[in-house]
């Protein structure tokens, strides 16, 4: 894969800068992470999230919360194990740190991606209310069409 050419979905390797000091809950090194926008946007940055195990050092799988997206190693065989895409761990960096292509999102966790976006950055209410307003505006115009042809009708 191109750096130039990224794409929203694909799974790429990510060296994860080491910080200090070292937050405990913080992805550092080498890791896989989800492109959460393409390269058309015309900035020199990258938005990603990282990608981590599903299952802990004991084996055990982790508590995921709702905003946590699975994938399965029997959905993408190029993962190293079955993983979970941390999307409260959204981050930018520079677009030249971009490591190799590993593979790109199925349709289904696509979307399912962006609904879990929209609730990992607290964005339902915003949603919502832009939705209603377009109902409103949509239905006002509906009613004065709606109208105007009854008007012109009766003459």
């Amino acid at each position: 894969m191109s750096h130039s050419e990224f794409r929203q979905g694909d799974i790429i390797w990510f060296n994860f800068p080491e910080e200090d000091p070292k937050p405990q809950y913080t992805i550092k090194g080498l890791h896989p992470a989800l492109l959460l926008h393409d390269y058309t946007l015309p900035n020199q940055t990258v938005v990603l999230a990282p990608l981590t195990s599903l299952y802990d050092k004991d084996g055990n799988k982790k508590e995921l919360k709702s905003y946590h997206l699975p994938l399965y190693k029997k959905d993408y065989p190029n993962l190293n194990n079955d993983s979970y895409v941390k999307l409260d761990q959204i981050m930018t960096f520079s677009r030249n740190k971009i490591g190799s292509y590993i593979c790109s999102l199925n349709e289904v966790d696509k979307a399912s991606l962006h609904i879990k976006i929209i609730e990992s950055l607290q964005m339902q209410d915003t949603i919502r209310e832009i939705v209603f307003k377009q109902i409103e505006r949509t239905v006002q115009e509906l009613i004065e069409k709606y109208v105007e042809d009854a008007i012109t009708k009766d003459l």
